[in-house]
């Protein structure tokens, strides 16, 4: 189901690039302005001046953030701070991290996936919208490379890939060590041999992918593919626009977590917890909870049960609340059959459904706009905001399970914003892919735009 290829991959020279821990970046949808200045900071080869350029007012239509972004992909290879591997291969990307003091240790695998393999069929769990993949359109256009990973799930049950890998690997030594600033550090190996790139590449074809992270960077990249064949424009081998750099990543392997997005809740109009609670309790159960930390073993107890809970705490209100979702038909109730039963189970979906839009009245275009909701990672940073800014209420959920994640996207249905955090997050710059390209029978890149 699944075709990948080897890739002769640009990585940083730390020779010319200095240290790289100052070179990688966060994915491009997690860089804010303030982040992006500071990467620029950071280093004059941070590869934020690919990914996310900083805009100026006197920029034109040649002389701007994605043109620039093409200079610095030709003067870096030109000064060799970006070095082409001496011959295709496939890189094993390691992360080791913790949460909450326990450690972990994500395998992924980088490599190229065929986009035209009429065979192939890609399961996504998310809505896109436009701006970000025009965005990514014209840096993609500009710069014509694959700059940043796209993450994707597999599920190989029986760990033969990643066993392959382990093999391979015994002995080796990493290409690239960085720490990021969330504390994980990140191993790059490679993987050369055609034999073993052969034999994982078998193993793939048996198995569906689904996009774990980077909706927006997969529709791009199939928008571009149809660019180029809208010009005529021919592919050279798998390091073209037929093909776009991924992280894979086997979704039974132990190091891989999700963590959950917390809801804050802002700006509404007359809100009095004691009033929703009282009408939330025709559906769920509501305890008592003195402190976060006994709240929150109750949600980690109701998380292995397979109950579906919410912690909840509001400004002036004494203590958390939990609750639990006593009424089973509820969502049958409310959205029918118009969505499949495993987005009908998701915490997220009731949570918005039943609570949210029900009861406060935020419903998909108001979350979407964040117009009475922000986002948040971590139990105690969420509740910390109460009271500040604005902040009237917190509802904590817990995280969507990676099983939960392949049942929806099989099923054709995309799940509500921020209901997945995979982390940690797949670091810009570890690897990237320049396209190679034949346009000499094609259109210019202007004639039919």
């Amino acid at each position: 189901m699944a075709k990948i290829a080897a890739f002769r991959g640009y990585r940083f020279n730390k020779m010319n690039a200095g240290d790289l821990n100052k070179v990688v970046t966060q994915p491009y949808d997690q860089i804010g302005d303030e982040l992006r200045a500071d990467y620029h900071g950071r280093s004059d080869y941070n590869v934020v001046r690919i990914i996310k350029g900083i805009p100026t007012a006197s920029d034109t239509p040649n002389d701007n953030e994605y043109t620039r972004a093409a200079k610095c992909w030709e003067e870096w290879i030109d000064d060799r701070v970006l070095t082409r591997e001496p011959g295709p291969a496939i890189y094993p990307y390691f992360q080791e991290y913790d949460v909450e003091g326990k450690p972990f240790v994500r395998k992924g695998l980088i490599a190229l996936i065929d986009l035209d393999d009429k065979k192939a069929e890609v399961k996504a769990h998310e809505h896109t919208h436009s701006g970000p993949k025009a965005d990514r359109l014209r840096l993609m256009k500009a710069t014509e490379a694959n700059d940043g990973q796209i993450f994707m799930l597999y599920n190989d049950a029986e760990q033969k890939i990643n066993a392959i890998i382990d093999q391979e690997l015994i002995g080796a030594q990493p290409l690239m060590t960085v720490k990021d600033d969330f504390g994980a550090t990140h191993k790059l190996y490679r993987i050369s041999r055609p034999g073993a790139v052969a034999d994982i590449a078998d193993v793939f074809k048996e198995l569906e992918l689904f996009i774990a992270d980077g909706h927006h960077r997969f529709e791009t990249a199939v928008n571009y593919m149809n660019y180029c064949k809208d010009r005529k424009w021919a592919p050279v081998d798998n390091e073209t626009f037929t093909h776009r750099m991924m992280t894979m990543v086997n979704m039974h392997d132990p190091g891989l977590s999700v963590l959950p997005t917390h809801r804050v809740i802002h700006s509404l109009d007359k809100f009095k917890p004691e009033k929703f609670l009282k009408k939330a309790s025709d559906n769920f159960d509501v305890t008592d909870f003195a402190d976060l930390e006994s709240l929150s073993s109750a949600m980690d107890a109701a998380y292995e049960a397979g109950k579906t809970v919410f912690g909840f705490g509001a400004e002036g209100m004494d203590g958390l609340k939990l609750l639990t979702l006593k009424n089973p038909g509820l969502m049958d109730q409310l959205v029918g059959d118009a969505h499949c039963e495993g987005w009908r189970k998701l915490d997220v979906t009731v949570l918005h459904t039943a609570l949210l839009d029900k009861l406060l009245g935020i419903g998909a275009d108001a979350l979407e706009k964040e117009t009475n909701v922000r986002y948040v990672r971590g139990r105690a940073a969420a509740l910390d905001t109460l009271g500040k800014d604005g902040i009237q209420a917190v509802f904590l959920i817990n995280a969507t399970k990676v099983s939960q994640v392949s049942e929806v996207a099989s099923a054709g249905e995309r799940m509500p914003q921020k209901s997945t955090d995979f982390f940690p997050k797949l670091l810009s710059g570890m690897v990237m892919m320049k396209m190679q390209i034949d346009k000499s029978m094609g259109l210019s890149m202007y004639e039919a735009d």
